[in-house]
């Protein structure tokens, strides 16, 4: 009888010690906010007379699962098939582009059945798993091994922009900008590279402030690139000629991709509309 409590006392820790780490206010807190999410749209659509609010919960109960077995499944080993992923990614983002269904202004969706997939959202996770596997190997410490990070980025993001999707391609440009400030690369490089669009907004909003910031990038390129003089004129050269192009780029651009640039200048101003974007 001893045996018997014995054993099954220790069928009982194995089932529940891989899980005592786990933080279980976090995870309840999230499928509470899922289902509350889930009732909020359901109510939105009473009126409306629509039924595919059950979509949301369905959505959330696949995302824990996958949770769950993420959570059990040593995230290291993704190293080891990170080419894959990325090739698994590109794929993906090149079969939206060809029969890909438009909605907000993108082609960014993929129709299965019932169900809308939006493949740039895994992309994400894609980029950041190919990313990691890269800087783990070689750290953006030296620009060639920054360009390397940003080449394997630049061909996703390319076809992110093709959909054409400028929200999802900014959050590429934070993931990457992010990913390579944590692999020690020098933070005088990552202004640089971010300067091109800074300067093309700032150049057809607030001419002072671009005149400002191109002398700061011409002072980075002098002090933090390993060629002095011709890092001050390559830092000059970008930044007037995205100053003029920026101007060409925003009058190409829509309101609301517009509003997603410069609403942070304007807190009080009113955010675009759904109606707007679409």
């Amino acid at each position: 009888m001893l045996q018997k409590s014995f054993i099954s006392r220790l069928r009982w820790k194995s089932l529940v010690y891989p899980w005592q780490d786990v933080d279980w206010m976090l995870l309840l807190l999230t499928v509470a906010l899922t289902v509350l999410g889930g009732l909020a749209i359901r109510s939105a659509e009473l009126t409306l007379q629509l039924t595919d609010w059950i979509q949301h919960w369905i959505t959330g109960g696949v995302g824990l699962v996958l949770a769950l077995a993420i959570a059990r499944w040593r995230y290291d080993n993704l190293v080891n098939w990170h080419w894959l992923i990325y090739a698994i990614t590109n794929v993906s983002l090149v079969i939206v582009i060809l029969i890909g269904t438009t909605a907000n202004g993108a082609q960014s969706w993929v129709t299965i059945g019932n169900f809308n997939v939006q493949p740039s959202e895994f992309a994400k996770v894609g980029v950041i798993i190919s990313l990691a596997a890269i800087l783990h190997e070689r750290t953006a410490s030296t620009i060639p091994a920054m360009l390397q990070a940003i080449a394997i980025t630049a061909l996703p993001w390319l076809l992110i922009m093709l959909q054409p999707d400028l929200g999802t391609g900014l959050v590429f440009g934070a993931i990457t900008l992010g990913m390579l400030y944590w692999a020690n690369a020098n933070p005088g490089w990552l202004l640089l590279l971010l300067s091109p669009l800074v300067s093309a907004i700032l150049f057809s909003v607030y001419l002072p402030a671009w005149l400002a910031w191109t002398a700061l990038m011409i002072f980075l390129g002098w002090r933090t690139l390993p060629w002095p003089l011709p890092g001050a004129i390559g830092a000059a050269t970008i930044n007037l000629v995205a100053g003029g192009m920026g101007k060409i780029l925003w009058g190409m651009l829509k309101q609301y991709q517009r509003d997603r640039l410069t609403l942070f200048l304007d807190p009080d101003k009113r955010p675009p509309s759904t109606a707007a974007i679409t």
